[in-house]
């Protein structure tokens, strides 16, 4: 075996064993021979001293490593950084300075903590939400078996028709249903029957409202819409029983156009509807009336026509229209003409809109002056709330006389009495004039409600 060298040892040419350098005599008794180390800066170093110092450091090494590996695994996480110390940097408090990447810059926590993320990438950005699916509408069969019980049989002492109710105790047919019959049965859905008084009439808008001396409990009313926002192509739906035997019977259109007749707005559609169906409902895809469905002509297939709704709604609230205009008449109702560049509608909405806002500039300078008399004449209380105060001057007992100063202040009283009727006066006419042009109640209630002259003013 060759000798490697000089070393820490030398090999025994005798017997082959490894020996210290410095030994002369190998233990199987064979002399070593003398050495030849060559000049002195050819020789290794001293190594004793620096061998151990070399080992203790290796030690306090590998110890401080365990001691880490240790402590990174027994430790708990470190909670991430909440509140302003997610957003300190590592030297100025703030962001470190990153290339302009899509993703959020990095956060540092507190001052002197590597970040885990030390080779400035950008963090994998949380993966988005998924795209929320549209809400699907409600089943049509569904809708239909909501309202249906609300739909009935209607039997007069002529004949045979429809209606439904809007309340437990109201319900709404088409006059030319009940005619002149004082009370009327009404067959629900279950088969059983019920005794109805025709409550009020409006043979403007062939409408007749129907009271229920005592109402079911349970009773499913059907909710009151607008014909206001229908369009053409809207899909409707129609309730009611054809030749009055085939009771709750369902067919289906779209709006045809929004026409007119006299005083009456009538909703042209083309769900099939035959003699019986007069005074059913016609809903919207919501299952909310649209409309009351009133007829349609023999030699027209397809073109029939129901009622607004909102002309109910007005007989409802005791609004009704002026008794001497001609009843409703199905071979009146007149189309837009195409060829006007405004409709008459449109026409007739915009005076009668007008017409509230000349009464609500007088009805302001009015509010000015009631609140100098409320300031220096008056202390009691004002029953009742209106948009605006003094309208109270126009009910049966306004105001508490005894509470009223004398003088000044009496005359005062009287001024405010005068003026409040002579714009009531001025608001039944613009009133009546709307009403006698077929405005829809929903446009002379906005018009009243944005000007503050919600009253009710035929009083």
């Amino acid at each position: 075996m060759p000798d490697p060298g000089p070393g820490l040892s030398r090999l025994c040419p005798a017997c082959g064993r490894r020996v210290p350098r410095s030994v002369a005599l190998c233990r199987c008794g064979a002399g070593l021979p003398a050495l030849d180390d060559g000049p002195p800066e050819a020789q290794d170093p001293p190594t004793r001293g620096l061998t151990a110092m070399n080992l203790a450091a290796g030690l306090l090494l590998l110890a401080a490593v365990a001691a880490t590996g240790y402590w990174s695994f027994t430790r708990p996480p470190a909670a991430a950084p909440q509140g302003p110390a997610a957003r300190r940097g590592v030297a100025e408090g703030g962001f470190l300075p990153l290339p302009a990447t899509n993703g959020p810059p990095l956060l540092f926590g507190e001052r002197g903590n590597v970040p885990a993320n030390a080779d400035n990438r950008a963090p994998e950005a949380d993966p988005l939400p998924p795209v929320a699916e549209p809400e699907a509408a409600t089943p049509l069969e569904d809708v239909v078996g909501r309202v249906l019980p609300a739909v009935v049989l209607v039997e007069t002492s002529s004949g045979r028709g429809s209606g439904f109710y809007v309340r437990p105790d109201t319900l709404i047919t088409n006059l030319h249903v009940v005619k002149s019959d004082g009370f009327v049965k009404l067959r629900r859905t279950d088969g059983t029957t019920v005794t109805a008084r025709v409550d009020l009439r409006s043979p403007a808008h062939d409408l007749a409202i129907l009271r229920v001396t005592a109402p079911a409990a349970d009773q499913v009313v059907i909710d009151m819409g607008t014909a206001d926002t229908l369009r053409p192509g809207q899909e409707v739906i129609n309730i009611g029983s054809p030749f009055g035997t085939l009771r709750n019977s369902v067919t289906r259109g779209i709006v045809s156009g929004i026409r007119r007749s006299g005083v009456a707005t009538m909703i042209q559609n083309d769900a099939t509807a035959h003699p019986g169906n007069s005074g059913g409902p016609l809903l919207d895809r919501n299952g909310v009336a649209v409309g009351i469905t009133t007829g349609g002509e023999n030699d027209k297939p397809g073109i029939h026509y129901a009622v607004a709704i909102d002309h109910a709604r007005e007989i409802l609230g005791g609004r009704l229209a002026d008794s001497t205009a001609p009843p409703l008449a199905i071979r009146d109702v007149k189309a837009v003409d195409p060829a006007s560049s405004e409709p008459q509608r449109v026409i007739d909405e915009r005076a009668f809109t007008a017409a509230v806002a000349r009464i609500a500039a007088t009805a302001d300078a009015l509010d000015v002056e009631w609140t100098k008399f409320r300031e220096a004449c008056y202390t009691g209380t004002v029953p009742g709330s209106t948009g605006r105060e003094w309208l109270v001057m126009l009910s049966p007992r306004p105001i508490t006389p005894s509470q009223v100063s004398f003088g000044a202040c009496a005359t005062f009283v009287t001024g405010v009495q005068a003026e409040a009727n002579r714009l009531r006066a001025a608001m039944r006419g613009a009133l009546d004039s709307a009403r006698r042009a077929g405005v829809l109640p929903g446009t002379i209630r906005d018009a009243l409600q944005a000007n503050r002259l919600e009253f009710d003013w035929d009083r």
